[in-house]
């Protein structure tokens, strides 16, 4: 896997040095914000199948549902005067976070699981249309993605009603470790001027997180199962985690 993140990188470095004569550069900061699309088990509810289900054969989802938020940089080289054509290069930082509460009449459970994800990619960005009248254009482009996905995190509080008293407790626990995957991502995107140097710069991608990489082996074999469920059990081998990604940038030409 190392020879594909190294292949991945050192790519676009050796295209904007091929093009050194004409490299302008851009920066950008802002919002970028995440979103599990296909079914999952991580975008599905945490504890699942009822009380009828023995814990052996529960089935745990990770509660990733909806955007989930986060914060990205970018840095951007022309390759040509016209800027139709630039590569990107960027880190992308997501907290992913989902709660859910069971309740009956004696005592209630409140569960949050929580992961920290850290991306980082380069690719390809091609100018496609340009709108003089309003100062922008809209480009599309493609991505690959190495992405670090960080040691998760269990908590729960836990009140029981023991007569007129209501007893309290909590606590928090790692499921999963760290595991590293390659993914790939295809962009649609606009940016604008504002005030030269001054543009914004929004954009929606989709792609897969965990296209290389992927643990193949169930968790009854001592797999890890799951990239974003909360604990390895129950599980089969890794599927693909499809996302949509959202950014809203200020850009600034250097």
């Amino acid at each position: 896997m190392t020879r594909y993140i190294l292949l991945v990188l050192f790519l676009p470095v050796i295209l904007v040095a091929s093009a050194q004569g004409q490299v302008r550069f851009r920066v950008a900061a802002g919002l970028s914000t995440d979103w599990i699309t296909n079914d999952n088990p991580a975008a599905q509810w945490m504890v699942t199948g009822g009380n009828d289900v023995p814990e052996e054969e529960a089935v745990f989802g990770g509660g990733f549902d909806g955007a989930q938020m986060g914060w990205g940089l970018r840095a951007y080289a022309d390759l040509d005067k016209q800027k139709k054509f630039r590569v990107p290069l960027g880190f992308d930082y997501f907290t992913y976070s989902g709660t859910q509460t069971i309740k009956s009449e004696r005592f209630n459970v409140r569960v949050t699981h929580s992961n920290e994800l850290y991306t980082c990619f380069t690719g390809f960005e091609w100018s496609f249309i340009e709108f003089p009248w309003a100062f922008a254009r809209a480009y599309i482009g493609a991505e690959a993605r190495v992405l670090i996905v960080g040691e998760n995190t269990i908590s729960s509080t836990r009140n029981v009603l023991v007569g007129d008293t209501l007893q309290t407790t909590s606590g928090s626990y790692n499921g999963k470790p760290s595991a590293t995957r390659l993914g790939a991502l295809a962009r649609l995107g606009i940016e604008g001027e504002v005030y030269y140097p001054v543009f914004i710069n929004t954009s929606v991608g989709w792609g897969a997180m965990n296209l290389i990489g992927r643990d193949e082996t169930p968790t009854a074999e001592g797999g890890r199962g799951e990239l974003l469920t909360p604990v390895s059990r129950n599980e089969p081998a890794e599927s693909i985690v499809y996302h949509l990604n959202f950014t809203f940038m200020v850009q600034v030409r250097l």
